[in-house]
């Protein structure tokens, strides 16, 4: 309810001049991941964006996922009394093409790329002791990560204030051998429905 009453009152505020010429802009964002057992707000971080030009913004973004476990993994652990936590730490930088504002929408398309740090963790072996030194153990091969990314999107503005809701899917890349258990592909695929809301300066 308050999220529809933020997108109405976006679409009645008025458009400055400014704000249409001008595309750089800061967002905080949350996301749900879109799997068979959707974890709540698994996702948050900030983005930055600048504007090259009305339509094109170069963009940075932070942001943690708290659960990059693939579906297969994630299936079988609610079989299992071991339960497996994986989530990322991560930063990318890219491109986002927009249609550029008619009245108070457009529309975006984005890609990025960066590293991630993945982090790793276990519970259920037996006893909060041996749960305790695997966890220890694991931090030796919690390692870093190429991530890539795309999305798409609608954009809601009016003066200042950008919001956005869109999908995003990321890929963690990895060869090392935790990762090849983790994942018989070698990656971790992430789908994520996203809302965004900040301000254009």
């Amino acid at each position: 309810m308050r999220l529809a009453f933020l997108l109405v009152a976006l679409s009645v505020l008025p458009i400055p001049a400014f704000a249409q010429a001008n595309q750089s802009f800061v967002q905080g964002f949350g996301g749900l991941r879109l799997a068979d057992a959707p974890s709540v707000m698994p996702t948050a971080g900030g983005t930055v964006g600048v504007g090259l030009t009305s339509h094109i913004q170069v963009i940075g973004e932070v942001g943690h996922i708290s659960d990059v476990l693939p579906s297969a993994i994630e299936t079988l652990m609610t079989v299992s009394p071991v339960t497996i936590h994986r989530s990322a730490l991560y930063g990318e930088g890219g491109v986002r093409l927009n249609t550029g504002p008619a009245g108070h929408l457009g529309l975006y398309g984005e890609t990025l790329f960066g590293a991630a740090r993945l982090n790793t963790s276990v519970s259920g072996l037996g006893s909060a002791r041996t749960d305790a030194i695997t966890n220890f153990a694991l931090r030796f091969v919690n390692t870093t990560s190429q991530v890539g990314a795309v999305g798409t999107g609608v954009i809601l503005q009016g003066g200042p204030v950008v919001a956005t809701i869109g999908y995003r899917f990321t890929r963690f890349f990895s060869d090392n051998v935790l990762d090849a258990l983790l994942s018989a592909a070698g990656h971790s695929d992430i789908n994520e429905a996203r809302v965004s809301f900040g301000f254009r300066f």
